[in-house]
């Protein structure tokens, strides 16, 4: 994987070359390098030391719940683990400082390279202070038994403008998705929510893309979920969020958390991106 990650960085930075990566234009192509340069460094010095040059200060990983990133990273040995991953799909919003990345991962033993690979796919966050690189601020993933999107063609594009009328806030998008599977289930939920492209990851499934496959998988079941929003940020551009969570249930009970990014459409907010952590499960 490692050859396919530096002539990836390769061909990226070349479009760098003729479109500046500060700028919004260029912000689709340098988000996917340096998640790419990110893997790299992972599969050159380890885990730990790419996770530490990467992560944002106070960025959330989840391990049975939220937690701050850097300082479990930090506290922790780097394990005998090669990690290694590419983007699938990065998305940033046209203001050009807040974004998505997603793609596969697969891990190898360093005690044990005959053993077999594990595989999942990440979901992350990644923002750009003005003048600045890109750091990631939220991160999360699932595996899965077998290989997926390994080969998927990369795609990096800027948010598409959406106009249309005053959509509200991420929050109060969170609130009607939450107010309509607690009336009427998960299904009807993300059926009124879901963009049509939508990526949702559940653990031990490869990603189910799109609005069909979504509503057809084990996500949109007849399960009143509880959904809390804990957090959320939006873009300057107002055209791309995220919002940061916990499930249950029912209210007061949680089971996981989830992270969900949400893409202004032309009606409305809709759900770009969702993921869920279970709890106890790690």
């Amino acid at each position: 994987m490692r050859p396919a990650i530096a002539a990836l960085a390769t061909a990226l930075a070349g479009c760098a070359a003729v479109t500046p990566a500060d700028s919004p234009e260029g912000a689709p192509a340098s988000l996917a390098a340096a998640e790419s340069a990110f893997a790299a460094q992972s599969v050159r010095e380890g885990m730990k030391a790419a996770f530490l040059s990467w992560l944002a200060p106070g960025a959330r990983m989840f391990r049975d719940g939220p937690v701050d990133g850097p300082a479990l990273v930090a506290g922790r040995p780097d394990p005998p683990i090669v990690l290694d991953w590419r983007p699938a799909f990065v998305e940033v919003a046209a203001s050009g400082e807040l974004g998505l990345s997603t793609g596969p991962w697969r891990m190898t033993s360093r005690k044990d390279p005959a053993a077999a690979p594990r595989h999942g796919q990440f979901v992350s966050v990644w923002k750009r202070e003005p003048g600045g690189g890109w750091r990631v601020h939220v991160d999360l993933g699932i595996g899965h038994e077998a290989a997926a999107l390994a080969d998927a063609a990369l795609v990096a594009r800027t948010t598409p403008a959406a106009p249309g009328p005053e959509a509200g806030s991420v929050a109060q998008a969170e609130a009607a998705f939450a107010s309509r599977a607690a009336a009427e289930g998960d299904r009807a939920a993300y059926a009124a929510f879901a963009s049509a492209t939508i990526r949702l990851y559940r653990e031990g499934s490869a990603p189910f893309l799109g609005r069909e496959r979504a509503l057809d998988s084990p996500a949109a079941g007849d399960a009143r979920t509880a959904w809390a929003l804990d957090s959320h940020e939006v873009a300057a551009s107002g055209d791309l969020g995220y919002a940061v969570g916990r499930f249950g249930p029912a209210p007061g009970a949680t089971a996981g958390d989830f992270v969900r990014v949400w893409r202004l459409e032309a009606q409305g907010w809709r759900i770009a991106a969702d993921v869920v952590d279970l709890r106890g499960s790690r």
